[in-house]
């Protein structure tokens, strides 16, 4: 029997290609333009999104060893700051921008510890060279800042928390969304640099209630401040900001149900008037509380919407 799937005689005895041959020829034709399309245009995105795109990715392969190898960080105190930077320099403007926010005696402050902190000379500051706080010197500047810290967090007082400050960026402007890539990047690249094993009584879940930041094998709570915020005052600054508080400070604050409920509704008010007319997030909780997540409160939208962490764990792919 002849093979008509492939050809048949045309008028002139010449081989013509079958109609079920043609219609494969053209199926496979239009796929290859498809893929062809979707490379070129897949490219032009990556040209078009250059180094944001790669920003927004943990840091691949960061070794713990690394942390050992460079120098010292730089941590000061306020004095310190304003001894060793000019009122010119974006170090000065971004920490008198940041202590204005917890001093203004007008405009009470939410966060009561944070201005008592800042008061007392309680808070310990580092600078980063730069605002992406995803990159690498980044990273092992904020990890050997903690490891560095923490010995000496008690000394402090139990108001302290490490504040970490970045230059504004000189190439673009980055919206509310960016940050929080940026943030949630750096958390799970700096997952990769603790040198100690995850603290048992916390949740490696990021949505369970159980969960907050760790490192060093130490649990801590973070609250993210940037320059893209508008609508909620409490969680603007002109330069991106983020604090480490060791979780320490709250056991020896609030040693009661009583007192984390009262801190809590009082913190909620002060919210309230801060940022009116919009009200305080509803993810604002205490640690434990049921339906909640720290890594809702860490970073908050500029509207009342549930800002998780983009992956279940800090070492998921």
């Amino acid at each position: 029997m002849a093979d008509t799937t492939t050809s048949f005689a045309g008028p002139t005895g010449h081989s013509i290609p079958s109609p079920e041959y043609l219609a494969s020829y053209l199926l496979i034709f239009l796929m290859g333009l498809t893929l062809a399309s979707s490379s070129i245009v897949r490219t032009q995105l990556s040209n078009m999104m250059g180094k944001s795109s790669k920003e927004m990715q943990p840091i691949q392969n960061l070794s713990i060893s690394e942390i050992k190898d460079g120098s010292e960080p730089e941590l000061l105190n306020k004095y310190e700051i304003m001894n060793k930077f000019s009122q010119d320099t974006w170090q000065r403007k971004a920490y008198d921008a940041f202590a204005a926010k917890l001093s203004d005696k007008e405009k009470t402050f939410p966060c009561i510890y944070a201005s008592k902190g800042w008061k007392d000379n309680d808070l310990i500051y580092m600078f980063l060279p730069s605002e992406d706080c995803t990159e690498r010197t980044n990273v092992l500047a904020v990890a050997r800042a903690i490891l560095a810290y923490h010995p000496q967090s008690h000394k402090y007082g139990c108001n302290t928390s490490l504040v970490v400050l970045a230059p504004n960026s000189q190439t673009k402007k980055r919206a509310i969304e960016d940050y929080h890539r940026l943030f949630w990047g750096f958390c799970k690249s700096l997952r990769q640099l603790d040198p100690k094993p995850w603290p048992s009584h916390i949740s490696e879940e990021t949505a369970s209630n159980r969960w907050c930041m760790c490192f060093d094998g130490k649990p801590a709570f973070m609250a993210v401040l940037t320059p893209a915020h508008e609508k909620r005052q409490t969680r603007y600054l002109p330069y991106f900001c983020f604090v480490w508080q060791p979780r320490w400070v709250f056991e020896l604050l609030l040693t009661s149900d009583e007192k984390r409920a009262a801190t809590l509704k009082n913190v909620r008010g002060l919210i309230d008037k801060y940022d009116h007319p919009l009200v305080h997030s509803p993810d604002i909780a205490n640690f434990g509380d049921p339906n909640s997540s720290e890594a809702k409160e860490y970073f908050i939208w500029d509207e009342n919407r549930p800002a998780s962490a983009p992956w279940p764990t800090l070492l998921a792919p």
